[in-house]
């Protein structure tokens, strides 16, 4: 397996605040809006209120707790970013989309607030329904000096997402698509300096197809789901890696187990969980020890809960 070189973090880990998440607001799954609860899914509050066809998704808490960035995803239209307060009010656009850009994509804010990392994919749309790219841009946490930092290496891969900081801010964790028989069917976990030197492969391609990682607030271990880009028939499943692509483990097997972060202070995970089996067969957030013991359900819904975010007490 591709390694990388060995990382070393001091980063502090602070202790465990509410949880933001995506919540579709209908059976058909087409509007759906952020919401925070506490880590025990109690206090529920609905944060964003989408038209109508609009989907509000990805939230990611600031490093202090105070603020919550999404992706607006309208119907129709073309994605952005934008930020609110930890209650809902204050809301901001940060991006623009126009020119050749189709979308925005997933946004990570640096350890320091500082800077947000974010994909953008471009135009034309491939007959197989792809952007012909997307890549990394960076830009400072007010929207401005937005700055391309990645791009795939055509015609082996066509897109760069899900972008996560390390916790010292010295590195970027993403996942490469790599393309096969002019589809995207296959993906692995990529970590890149923040100056863009140095990227290294942390997955092998093939079976795991790693996507939707997260560092680990103490810097020694990735997070991720197998088959990250839900290809048809795929049961994905829960596993931990070391940054230079060693020590792999996988933590859950049972039915289907995707969309996995820390807690702020890296002894609990989120995630999302679907019953295959059972009688009710909608997808709720649980949580677990970082081990993979100790499963427990946070919230109950007749929709949809994706995509949850762990924040830091503000």
């Amino acid at each position: 397996m591709p390694t990388v070189g060995p990382t070393q973090h001091t980063t502090s880990i602070g202790p465990n605040g509410r949880i933001a998440w995506q919540g579709f607001l209908d059976s058909d799954q087409t509007r759906a809006a952020i919401f925070s609860a506490n880590a025990d899914g109690s206090a529920v509050r609905q944060l964003t209120h989408p038209d109508p066809g609009d989907q509000d998704a990805n939230p990611d808490w600031s490093p202090n707790g105070s603020n919550i960035l999404f992706t607006l995803v309208p119907a129709p239209g073309k994605s952005e970013i934008f930020v609110m307060n930890a209650d809902g009010t204050g809301l901001r656009q940060l991006t623009h989309c126009t020119g050749v850009c189709n979308g925005i994509g997933v946004g990570s804010w640096s350890p320091d607030s500082s800077q947000i990392v974010y994909s953008v994919a471009e135009n034309p749309i491939r007959s197989d329904g792809n952007a012909t790219d997307e890549a990394l841009w960076i830009m400072h946490a007010d929207g401005s000096h937005p700055v391309q930092f990645t791009q795939p290496p055509h015609p082996t891969s066509i897109a760069d997402n899900f972008p996560a900081w390390s916790p010292d801010g010295k590195q970027i964790l993403f996942v490469r698509n790599h393309q096969m028989h002019d589809a995207y069917d296959d993906q692995a976990l990529f970590v890149i300096n923040r100056d863009g030197t140095g990227l290294k492969q942390v997955t092998a391609w093939g079976e795991l197809k790693a996507g939707l990682a997260h560092w680990s607030p103490d810097g020694t271990r990735i997070l991720f789901q197998s088959f990250g880009s839900f290809p048809d028939g795929s049961t994905p499943q829960l596993y931990t890696i070391f940054p230079d692509g060693t020590h792999l483990v996988q933590l859950t097997a049972n039915e289907r187990n995707s969309w996995p972060t820390w807690s702020p202070d890296g002894t609990k995970i989120i995630f999302v969980h679907r019953s295959t089996t059972g009688q009710d067969q909608n997808v709720h957030l649980y949580e677990m020890n970082a081990d993979g013991s100790g499963l427990l359900q946070v919230t109950r819904n007749p929709f949809w809960q994706l995509q949850p975010a762990w924040g830091p007490l503000p």
